[in-house]
């Protein structure tokens, strides 16, 4: 119950800081760019995610099912993680910056140096908050991975880069694009090493083991499976907003990409319950009896529904005025794009923690088959919609496919699994209990 609750407090803050960065980042680029900005935060997200090749996923779910004498155990997932943090993750970051450079050949000012640097530091510190957070949970660290845990990085990320990009805002008004991204490069640091030297800490008394390259590839030998899933993921949650880069004008992408932003708001806790919740499932679903684990996952996903509800009332009643607050008046004709998509991530909600269920209990692969799949019928879909009737069309058919592709996930774990993970009317609190980390 604690790690729940305190799951909470670290919710309501990162929604404050979430908010707080997109505000001050959004009258730093303008409408022109922060469409712009938008994509390249998403996408260095997954880039970073896939830098770790899903070490941290694989991580979590075998922490968690550690036996805590086993120094031997703990010892290769240090060795797994050293890995991928001095090659993978720092080859994926230096591409990701040379690509950004190659694109960006509009920027004729100075900045577009800056502008690939920063993206590809970006890479590098969102892997590492990833890995961080997914690990300190596994091993028992609940509060400390709870602040790393949500969008933009949990509370105290969210919180550190609110607090720089305004400070950049206040002295350098006209950095446009090159001091958004370094404000949200400068205020993720201090977490991440942070949570690095945390976690360094606690197994510290382990060896370190030999040969890189060979453990390298064992994870992804290991872990391909979660690399697939998560990025498939990802990619499904992200992927009108790329379309919109790709397909509409600067001001269009720019209106879907603040709807985006914060209509994500609502998959906060979604997305942070997969993580507070996942050692627990890893953990009851290998027990014969499922009973428990039903109980646990209908709570959790009404739990879901409940947090999600309370910000998708505001903003269905109020989109125009939020969008006004938030990012200033030239965005409040993203009010019908908002709606739509916050009423599918309040839906989504709804249907419960299926994928991370099935991840969680050694089905990963399936995970993959249908987040692939999806992925391939909302590129279809979304290229038509796109074309045909705009940012409208667009998220019209971003709600739809990403509804179809939760209620999939839903009947495999009913299959797979044997229960069922969508909201309850009647919730058991008391289960909150068995999620000590």
């Amino acid at each position: 119950m604690r790690s729940v609750q305190w799951f909470g407090a670290s919710y309501g803050i990162a929604i404050i800081g979430y908010l707080g960065v997109n505000a001050a980042a959004s009258r730093l680029v303008g409408v022109s760019d922060f469409g712009r900005f938008v994509v390249i935060v998403n996408a260095t997200i997954l880039l970073g995610q896939l830098g770790l090749l899903g070490v941290h996923r694989s991580g979590l779910r075998e922490a968690a099912q550690l036996d805590y004498a086993d120094v031997d155990r703990l010892a290769e997932l240090r060795a797994g993680v050293a890995a991928v943090t001095t090659l993978a993750l720092p080859t994926v970051s230096l591409s990701t910056g040379l690509v950004t450079w190659l694109l960006l050949d509009q920027y004729d000012d100075g900045s577009r140096l800056w502008v690939a640097l920063l993206t590809g530091i970006l890479v590098y510190l969102t892997g590492q908050q990833r890995l961080c957070a997914n690990f300190l949970r596994g091993l028992g660290h609940v509060r400390v991975a709870g602040l790393l845990e949500g969008r933009s990085g949990g509370a105290f990320v969210a919180v550190s880069q609110t607090a720089v990009v305004l400070l950049i805002l206040l002295l350098w008004p006209e950095s446009g694009l090159v001091g958004a991204l370094a404000g949200t490069v400068a205020g993720f640091a201090l977490p991440v090493l942070l949570a690095r030297a945390f976690l360094g800490r606690r197994w510290a008394h382990t060896q370190r083991q030999p040969g890189r390259w060979r453990n390298l590839t064992k994870v992804f030998r290991r872990d391909w499976k979660f690399v697939v899933s998560q990025s498939g993921a990802y990619a499904n949650s992200s992927l009108e907003l790329w379309l919109a880069a790709a397909l509409l004008s600067p001001f269009a992408t720019s209106m879907f990409g603040a709807s985006y932003r914060l209509a994500h708001l609502l998959a906060i806790p979604n997305t942070s319950l997969q993580t507070v919740f996942s050692p627990a499932i890893a953990r009851m679903s290998a027990q014969k009896d499922r009973k428990p684990l039903q109980h646990l996952l209908r709570t959790g996903s009404s739990l879901a529904t409940v947090m999600s509800a309370l910000v998708w009332l505001p903003l269905v009643c109020f989109p125009a005025a939020i969008l006004t607050l938030v990012f200033g008046a030239d965005f409040k004709d993203a009010a019908a794009v908002l709606v739509i998509l916050a009423s599918g991530y309040v839906v989504r909600a709804m249907c419960g923690l299926s994928a991370v269920t099935l991840s969680m209990s050694h089905r990963e692969g399936v995970v993959a088959i249908v987040t692939w799949s999806g992925l391939a019928l909302r590129v279809v879909l979304g290229v038509i919609a796109a074309l045909t009737w705009g940012v409208i069309g667009l998220a019209a058919t971003s709600v739809a496919t990403m509804l179809f592709n939760n209620a999939l996930m839903w009947w495999h774990v009913r299959r797979l699994v044997g229960v069922s993970t969508h909201a309850t009317l009647r919730p058991r609190l008391r289960m909150l209990n068995k999620v000590s980390g």
